[in-house]
């Protein structure tokens, strides 16, 4: 190793002037000091830091703009602290890793278009120096007596070039998996999350936080503020709380519990996701839409769901419930970036749905009652209770019975979920390197579809996740979209599976 790093180290140095030299030396020897990792983790961020010289070169950066850029500091202890910290799960990931089989792991990405291709070079090292900013997310989830748990690691985590399909389940046999991802492609940067270390609103932070350094590392200023942190910066005690524990109410089982949905027709996809729609509207368009139905936008699209399901169920006399989750955060103004959504079922009996306008009024309704403070506090003491009743139970026993319980069973109250992240906000320095935003959430067993929701700008991207080849859903989505005046700008994926 020691042989190739000399080789890199005179190749950056060849035809320069030996005070050049010196410093890039001198740069590299700082480096040595912030790495303690066995030596294919030390190579690879050797490499990192190698090709990132070269990349600057190549770009005529200045020696010390370059020294300034990439600074070894920006590490922190991060890359020479063996030590390991433990993190219970909290109580929302607790669930995850115990109904998980293979292909079956509960993943969602969250994506960014940018204006210009994605500088591989640069987010491997924003990556780099980002990860230390979020302990829980560079961990990897071990096997507890009772619980699984969340252990710190310091091994490298690679981006990779997108190439397969999106939100493969993650191998947990490899003692150096993370439980995300982080990908490119051509003007994209995505990140998949397995579900158990974050919820999306705790997802688009490391999202902006990685964003915000890529575009430092190639040397824009900008104001850290927007949910972009600082990575140098220590995480914050409120980063890592488990909210669930400071839940209230009495937390009443009975009052929540719904009625088995129906389920879209068509044969479940064999590996997962057939296909993904992104649907992309003004977004001062699809609000406008929405209160003249008088509903939000969260409301209009459920009822638009509601009645594509209708159109796309051949048995329809039934309920068909549409999840949507609450971020709890906009209660208490939490910082959490552990989970911390809850749901409920936006519903109607398919039979009786004749008026969207009425559709879209009730489940306004809907939304206001079962979405408030009050409610979702009492789902989480809820979820409390029923850890508690399994505190003692033995992993290797929960485990058989959860994949069972929380697999097909939790899933067949859902028909469909509508995930709605709201409105992305960045830094004004940045707002102009940004196109847009996507978000794609998995649909469980036996659910067909599942969509999402995210805003940039003025672009609203409402995304369908297929699990079947029927394209009656989809196309009534469109058509119910389009009759209220909408513009819409249709982009997708090739089919999965053929």
């Amino acid at each position: 190793m020691k042989q190739k790093q000399n080789l890199h180290l005179q190749k950056l140095k060849s035809g320069r002037s030996e005070a050049y030299g010196l410093r890039i030396d001198d740069f590299f020897n700082d480096l040595e000091k912030h790495l303690d990792l066995p030596p294919y983790g030390k190579n690879l961020i050797y490499q990192h830091f190698f090709q990132a010289f070269e990349y600057y070169q190549d770009h005529q950066v200045s020696l010390g703009e370059i020294c300034e850029r990439i600074a070894p500091e920006h590490l922190g202890s991060f890359y020479s602290d063996n030590q390991r910290k433990s993190y219970s799960l909290d109580n929302a990931a607790i669930v995850y890793p115990l109904g998980m089989k293979f292909g079956q792991m509960p993943m969602f990405r969250l994506s960014v278009e940018l204006k210009e291709r994605v500088e591989p070079i640069l987010l491997q090292l924003a990556l780099d120096f980002t990860i230390k900013r979020f302990p829980t997310f560079s961990a990897i989830i071990k096997n507890g007596f009772f619980w699984h748990y969340l252990e710190t690691t310091n091994h490298v985590l690679q981006i990779e070039e997108e190439k397969d399909i999106p939100c493969k389940p993650i191998s947990i046999l490899l003692r150096s998996y993370r439980s995300l991802r982080v990908l490119y492609y051509k003007k994209r940067i995505s990140i998949e999350f397995f579900h158990s270390i974050t919820d999306g609103s705790g997802g688009m932070v490391f999202l902006k936080t990685l964003l915000g350094e890529y575009f430092r590392l190639q040397g824009k200023l900008f104001s850290y503020c927007c949910d972009v942190k600082d990575p140098d910066e220590e995480p914050l005690e409120g980063e890592l709380v488990n909210e669930f524990r400071n839940a209230q109410g009495k937390g009443d089982l009975s009052k929540f519990v719904d009625k088995k949905s129906l389920q879209l027709d068509g044969k479940l996809s064999k590996i997962g996701v057939t296909r993904i729609l992104h649907l992309i509207m003004d977004s001062d368009e699809l609000k406008t839409v929405s209160r003249s139905y008088n509903g939000t936008v969260t409301a209009y699209l459920c009822a638009i769901l509601l009645l594509a399901a209708k159109k796309s169920i051949l048995k329809n006399n039934g309920i068909f419930n549409i999840q949507v989750p609450v971020n709890m955060r906009k209660f208490n103004h939490s910082v959490t970036l552990r989970n911390y959504s809850m749901y409920f079922n936006a519903c109607a009996n398919l039979s009786d749905i004749s008026d969207k306008k009425q559709l879209v009024e009730q489940i306004a309704v809907q939304i206001k009652e079962k979405g408030d403070e009050t409610h979702m506090n009492q789902m989480m003491k809820i979820t409390g209770k029923v850890i508690d009743s399994l505190a003692y139970i033995p992993l290797f026993i929960k485990v058989p019975v959860m994949q069972v319980v929380y697999g097909y069973l939790s899933n067949s109250i859902i028909g469909c979920t509508l995930s709605n992240l709201g409105i992305i906000e960045l830094p004004e320095q940045l707002q102009d390197e940004i196109d847009s935003f996507q978000f794609v959430l998995m649909p469980g067993i036996p659910n067909r579809v599942t969509s999402s929701m995210v805003t940039y700008g003025k672009k609203a991207v409402f995304t369908l996740i297929k699990n079947c080849h029927e394209t009656v859903f989809e196309e009534e989505v469109y058509r119910l979209l389009s009759e209220d005046g909408l513009s819409i700008q249709m982009e997708g994926s090739v089919e999965y599976e053929s």
